[in-house]
């Protein structure tokens, strides 16, 4: 039986108070997001293991960022690489923001489980103790721009596309020519030489053409592949050998069923479920363990459910702005002035 792992990435852990994650020292809520906050992280010991590791954080930026030309970040976010982890911070005045606009990836943060959270101060209590301010039924059509995305990419992975970007990048691999590969990492292939020494009897046409051709047509490939940005080039090589083998990508299929159930719970209670009690079920489908047409089926099911939990919700319309803006200016000016 499957089971879903909880709590930090093993061989991989922060703990509260842990700065590793960024150089910002303001930073006052941080927690994990996607798979792990959602109960769905898959080890990288399994070999069906695609899940990323990544955090969220809201920060609150300096004086200079208000009062001066400076701003905090990239109109208010950065995003950082550090070890094993994925970060994203949000400015204070961004994270309203995109909380307003009822973006559920930044909602989660409000619902987020204590197991999952690594910093949180008096601010972010007081956002989470206010949480209701940003509830409505306008929440539903970000939940499902989210879904539609994940439906429209979960078929359309062209197959012939994936081989090729998996024949080129392991063919400029071989030759050491790959640009993301560390110099010297690996021997490279001399000819004759027995270690490296290719049997092509069985491979597929994308495997032999790109065995054929030469090192600068096989990176003009490799650029034309990762331009096309993230319907291709956001996706590793083992994701991309799993969507073959699959026939969809599941990973997505996982996105999709859970966003529908997420939006559905939300417009009947006004509470976001993070930590999902379905996980094994997501856990099988992300794994590959349901067919598509399975998937599309649970998903139109879904779908009118939604629309359904939308019309007969009894949430406000819309998020309350006004009383949202008066607590971020309270806590901008405590953050500022408190010293």
């Amino acid at each position: 039986m499957t089971t879903a792992y909880v709590g930090p990435a093993p061989g991989c852990m922060l703990s509260s108070g842990d700065s590793r994650y960024d150089s910002t020292p303001d930073t006052f809520f941080l927690a994990y997001r996607g798979s792990i906050a959602h109960n769905m992280f898959v080890p990288s010991t399994d070999p069906k293991s695609i899940d990323d590791i990544d955090l969220m954080g809201f920060t609150f930026g300096e004086p200079r960022h208000y009062f001066g030309l400076q701003e905090w970040g990239s109109r208010g976010t950065k995003e950082i690489k550090s070890g094993c982890y994925d970060v994203v911070l949000y400015e204070i005045r961004k994270a309203v923001s995109l909380l307003l606009q009822g973006n559920p990836n930044i909602m989660s943060m409000l619902w987020v489980s204590a197991e999952h959270t690594l910093v949180k101060d008096e601010a972010a209590r007081v956002l989470i103790e206010n949480r209701n301010l940003f509830v409505g039924k306008h929440v539903y059509n970000a939940f499902a721009g989210y879904a539609h995305q994940q439906l429209e990419k979960m078929e359309t992975r062209d197959p012939a596309e994936l081989r090729e970007y998996l024949a080129v990048t392991a063919e400029l691999k071989y030759r050491g020519k790959h640009p993301n590969k560390e110099s010297g990492a690996d021997p490279i292939p001399q000819p004759g030489d027995s270690e490296h020494v290719r049997d092509l009897s069985g491979a597929t046409g994308e495997v032999r053409d790109a065995a054929n051709w030469d090192t600068e047509k096989l990176l003009a490939r490799l650029r034309h592949f990762q331009r096309k940005g993230e319907n291709l080039g956001y996706m590793g090589d083992k994701r991309k050998q799993l969507v073959l083998e699959h026939g969809y990508d599941s990973k997505n299929a996982a996105h999709l069923i859970r966003l529908l159930r997420m939006c559905i719970e939300f417009m009947q209670t006004g509470e976001m479920v993070v930590k999902r009690p379905d996980a094994v079920e997501l856990i099988d489908i992300k794994k590959g363990k349901w067919t598509l047409d399975q998937v599309k089926e649970l998903s139109a099911m879904l779908w009118e459910r939604a629309k359904a939990a939308r019309d007969a919700s009894s949430l406000p319309p819309e998020p309350n702005r006004q009383a949202a803006e008066g607590m971020l200016i309270e806590l901008v000016r405590e953050r500022l002035f408190s010293a």
